[in-house]
C-alpha cells in the first residue's frame, strides 16, 4: 500500500509539474525575439515561415496546412490512448500486474513529460520535415544523423506493423466472438492489407486535410474516453471501487482474480506500456507543414504529452477497478480489449456494434500518423541524399503537395514485415510476436531521440566551459529556440539521456534470442550501409556549415525557382 502512495504522489507531482514546466517555457517565449505576427495578414506569416525554412537550405514544397489545433491534433493521435486500453493494458497488467499502473503509469508520465519538454525544445529550434535525423545532424554531424534517420524511420516501420497486426486480429476475432462470422482462411490478411492500403491513400492523397483529420480524431479519440468513464461509472454505481488493487503485484492479482497469460514481469509491463509514449516526436516531423511551427509545434507535443500522461491514469485506473467490481465477469487480462466490447452489450448488439468500429477509429488514425511521420523522416533523408533511390523518394506530389513515394515505400516496408511474421508465426504465438516487435520499436525510437539530446548536452556543456573562460560572455545558441526551459534544460536532457538509455538497455535485455539474433544482424548490415554512405557524403549534401544551421548547399533563388512549382 506503500507503494501505492507513493505512485500517487508521483502523479500529482506530474500534474505539478506539467504546469510549471508550462509556464517557465512560455516565460521564455516571451523573452525570445520571436514575435508571432498575429496581427498581420496570413500572407505575412506564411512568407515568414518560407524564409525561416529556405534559410534551412530547403524550398517550401509541403503546404503549410497545420495551425496549433491540427498539430495537437497530430501529435494526440500518435499517442494511442484507446488503442492502449484495447490491445497494451491487459496484457501489461497480466505481466505486471495492476502495480504497473498505480506506481508504473505515473513513473512513465514523469519521464514522458520531461522527453516531450526535450523533443519540444528541439522542434521549437530546428522546425524541419527531418526531425530528429536534422537534429543529429546539427548536434554531432553526418554519422550521427544517418542513424538517427534510420533509427527512427525503422521505429515507425514497426510501429505501424504492430499497429496493424493488433487492430486486424482484433478486428477479426470479435466478429467470430460476437457475431460468428469466421471467414475464409484469407480474411485475416484481407483485412491486415486493407489498413495499409488505406492508410497509405489517406495519407498520399489528403495532405492539405491530413491535419484537420487528425485534429477531429483527437477530439473524437477524448470524447470516446468520456464515454468510456461514464459507461463504467454508470454500471458499477454505487459500489464502491477498491483502490487498493492498484497497488498489486502479478503475483497477487492473478492469484485472487484468475488473471493469468502473461510473463510475471514488472518490467515488461511498463516496457509495454512505454509503446504509448513513443509517438512523442511524430509531430516534430510536420515543421514544414505548419504555420509558426517554432511555437505551434512544440506546445503540441508538450500539452498532448501531459494529457496522454493524466487523462491514461484516470482511464486504465478505472478500468482496473471496474474489472474487479464489475458484473461481467472478466477472467482473462490479456482479453480486456473484448471485455471492454462486452460492456457494451447490456444495451443490445447495436451498441456493441456502434463501439466496435468506433474504437477502430482511433487506432486505425494512429497508424496513419505513424506513417506520416516516418514518411516524413523517409523524404528529409532522400531530399539530402543520404539514402538510396534519394531521387524517387524526394519527389513531392504537386497537386496533393505530399511526399508519396516515402509515404508508400514506408507503406510497403511495413506491410511486408507485418506480412511475413504473420505468416511464419503460429498464431498462438502472435501476441509473443508482437511484444518482441514492440521491444524493438522502443530500442529503435529511444536511440533516435537519445542521439541528438545527448549531443545538445555535450554542447551545451562545451559552451559552458568556454563562457567561463570569456569571463561570462554568453551567447545564445542556434539549437535553442524561442520554446526551452531555459536553467532548467541541461538538467533536464540529462535525465531524458539516463531515461532513454536505461529503457532502450532494459528492452534489449528482454529480447528472445531469434529476436535478439534478428536485431543484431539488422544493426551490423545498418552500420556498414552507414557508414559507406557517410565517406561518400563527405563531400556532397547535406552538410552542416560551421556556425550555422544551414543544412543544404542550396541559395535562396534556388528555393524560389523550386517553389514556382508548388504555388501556395
Amino acid at each position: 500500500m506503500v507503494w501505492l502512495w507513493i505512485g500517487c504522489a508521483i502523479f500529482a507531482a506530474v500534474c505539478a509539474l506539467s504546469l510549471l514546466l508550462a509556464r517557465e517555457a512560455e516565460r521564455n517565449a516571451m523573452l525570445s525575439l520571436h514575435q508571432p505576427l498575429r496581427q498581420h495578414t496570413a500572407y505575412v506569416r506564411y512568407m515568414r515561415d518560407k524564409h525561416d525554412l529556405n534559410g534551412f537550405g530547403f524550398a517550401q514544397q509541403l503546404t503549410r496546412h497545420m495551425g496549433g489545433l491540427s498539430t495537437f491534433g497530430l501529435s494526440f493521435s500518435s499517442l494511442p490512448l484507446i488503442g492502449g486500453a484495447i490491445f497494451l493494458l491487459g496484457p501489461a497488467v497480466a505481466a505486471g500486474g495492476p502495480a504497473v499502473i498505480g506506481i508504473g503509469w505515473p513513473i512513465l508520465g514523469l519521464f514522458g513529460l520531461l522527453t516531450a519538454c526535450s523533443v519540444a525544445a528541439f522542434a521549437s529550434a530546428i522546425p524541419t520535415a527531418g526531425g530528429c535525423y536534422h537534429w543529429s545532424l546539427a548536434t554531432g554531424g553526418r554519422r550521427s544523423g544517418l542513424w538517427s534517420g534510420w533509427l527512427h524511420a525503422a521505429g515507425s516501420v514497426l510501429l505501424l506493423a504492430t499497429t496493424n497486426i493488433w487492430l486486424a486480429d482484433w478486428f477479426c476475432r470479435t466478429l467470430q466472438r460476437l457475431w460468428g462470422y469466421t471467414g475464409s482462411s484469407g480474411f485475416f490478411y484481407l483485412v491486415l492489407v486493407t489498413l495499409f492500403i488505406t492508410q497509405a491513400a489517406a495519407n498520399a492523397r489528403t495532405g492539405r486535410v491530413l491535419g484537420r483529420l487528425m485534429s477531429w480524431s483527437a477530439g473524437f479519440q477524448v470524447a470516446l474516453l468520456a464515454a468510456i468513464l461514464v459507461i463504467l461509472v454508470t454500471i458499477a454505481w454505487p459500489g464502491l471501487y477498491p483502490f487498493q488493487i492498484l497497488g498489486y503485484t502479478a503475483d497477487f492479482w492473478n492469484s485472487v482474480n484468475g488473471a493469468g497469460g502473461g510473463e510475471t514481469s514488472a518490467v515488461l509491463g511498463l516496457l509495454l506500456l512505454q509503446r504509448l509514449f513513443l509517438g512523442i516526436g511524430d509531430a516534430a516531423q510536420a515543421g514544414e507543414e505548419t504555420r509558426d511551427p517554432r511555437i505551434a509545434l512544440p506546445w503540441s507535443i508538450y500539452l498532448s504529452t501531459a494529457g496522454l500522461s493524466i487523462l491514461g491514469f484516470v482511464l486504465f485506473a478505472f478500468i482496473l477497478l471496474h474489472a474487479r467490481v464489475g458484473s461481467e465477469g472478466l477472467r482473462a487480462l490479456p482479453a480486456l480489449g473484448d471485455w471492454l466490447v462486452d460492456v457494451w452489450g447490456r444495451w443490445g448488439d447495436a451498441s456493441t456494434l456502434c463501439f466496435f468500429l468506433l474504437a477502430i477509429v482511433p487506432v486505425w488514425m494512429n497508424g496513419s500518423s505513424t506513417m506520416a511521420a516516418g514518411s516524413r523522416t523517409l523524404f528529409a533523408m532522400a531530399r539530402d541524399e543520404s539514402i538510396p533511390f534519394a531521387g524517387k523518394l524526394s519527389v513531392v506530389s504537386v497537386d496533393y503537395r505530399v511526399p508519396i513515394r516515402a509515404v508508400l515505400a514506408l507503406a510497403a516496408a511495413a506491410g511486408v514485415i507485418a506480412t511475413f511474421f504473420v505468416m511464419t508465426v503460429p498464431a498462438s504465438s502472435l501476441l509473443t510476436m508482437v511484444m518482441q516487435l514492440v521491444l524493438l520499436s522502443v530500442i529503435a525510437m529511444h536511440a533516435a531521440l537519445a542521439i541528438p539530446i545527448a549531443g545538445r548536452l555535450r554542447e551545451t556543456l562545451q559552451e559552458s566551459d568556454a563562457r567561463k573562460a570569456s569571463s561570462g560572455i554568453r551567447k545564445r545558441s542556434k539549437l535553442r529556440g524561442p520554446w526551452e526551459l531555459g536553467k532548467y534544460a541541461s538538467a533536464v536532457d540529462a535525465v531524458v539521456v539516463c531515461w532513454l538509455t536505461g529503457s532502450a538497455l532494459l528492452a534489449l535485455w528482454l529480447l528472445k534470442p531469434a529476436a535478439l539474433l534478428i536485431a543484431a544482424g539488422c544493426l551490423l548490415a545498418g552500420a556498414w550501409c552507414i557508414e559507406r554512405k557517410q565517406r561518400s557524403l563527405r563531400r556532397k549534401t547535406p552538410v552542416k556549415i560551421v556556425g550555422s544551421l544551414r543544412f543544404g548547399r542550396r541559395s535562396m533563388d534556388e528555393c524560389i525557382r523550386i517553389e514556382r512549382k508548388f504555388p501556395q
